[in-house]
């Protein structure tokens, strides 16, 4: 990494493409608490501090005008370029977590993610509007401006995804816009006013209230149908085989999250 001399800007993009999932998403990932990724700052030499933001059409919007809450589930290596749970590394849910994001921007405080082998510094990103009608779900891999590994990477490919960092006395500042493809604040429509609960779940959960003939599925984090149903009002969903985590049910054109505990 050479990133001495770099001068941050917000990095708002029009359309923020996406990446691989990668191979190191976990169900299950905490809560990020007072804006800090567990388990927080170890070295304060990589020091992380990133300011998020939502944009459309180019510009950024107030995410208190959004229909839902706008999430990110986010993910990196250790400073040594090590995950959590992988090649025997405990599942920890180390650098692991579910940030949301409020008012104009949310800032979030980390460590400097290490190279894995042979990839630049990478943040692994899944952002998503938790409960509306539309989704513009971003899986996207975010990489740091001035990496001397971005050249020999597909990295190189996508410099809007690259965050500009500036050096400061307690490590590095940058920012990022997630760019939406699809306008944001549109009001849900009537008909899909339906109920899903309880939620969180545990062994089963109903769907209720929809009209018309409405086809009900069920998808996992990784975009898995796992259930799909003609919907009849109401529908009870066993989930007693499902693992722990997160879901998104779709009827109609409307989607929500779903939680497992």
């Amino acid at each position: 990494m050479c990133l001495l001399g770099l001068h941050a800007s917000a990095q708002v993009n029009c359309i923020t493409t996406p990446d691989q999932l990668g191979p190191y998403f976990k169900h299950g990932a905490p809560l990020i608490t007072n804006d800090t990724l567990a388990p927080g700052v170890q070295d304060s030499s990589r020091a992380l501090k990133l300011n998020f933001y939502v944009s459309y059409d180019c510009d950024t919007v107030d995410l208190d005008t959004l229909p839902s809450p706008y999430a990110l589930e986010l993910w990196h290596a250790n400073a040594q370029g090590e995950y959590s749970n992988v090649d025997g590394n405990p599942n920890d849910f180390a650098y692991r977590g579910r940030l949301l994001l409020s008012g104009k921007t949310s800032t979030l405080y980390t460590e400097l993610p290490g190279i894995y082998p042979w990839r630049p510094s990478h943040i692994h990103v899944k952002g998503f509007l938790t409960n509306a009608w539309f989704t513009d779900t971003i899986v996207t891999q975010l990489y740091f401006k001035g990496d001397s590994l971005i050249a020999s990477d597909p990295a190189k490919d996508f410099p809007e995804r690259w965050i500009p960092l500036d050096t400061t006395a307690n490590g590095y500042e940058g920012s990022f816009a997630f760019g939406l493809s699809y306008i944001v604040g549109i009001e849900e429509r009537t008909e899909d006013h339906w109920v899903l609960k309880p939620n969180p779940a545990t062994v089963e959960f109903t769907v209720s209230g929809a009209q018309g003939s409405k086809e009900l599925v069920v998808m996992d984090v990784l975009g898995r149908i796992i259930y799909k149903e003609k919907f009849s009002d109401p529908t009870r969903v066993s989930t007693a085989q499902w693992p722990r985590g997160t879901y998104w049910v779709r009827l109609g054109g409307r989607v929500r999250t779903l939680v497992l505990i």
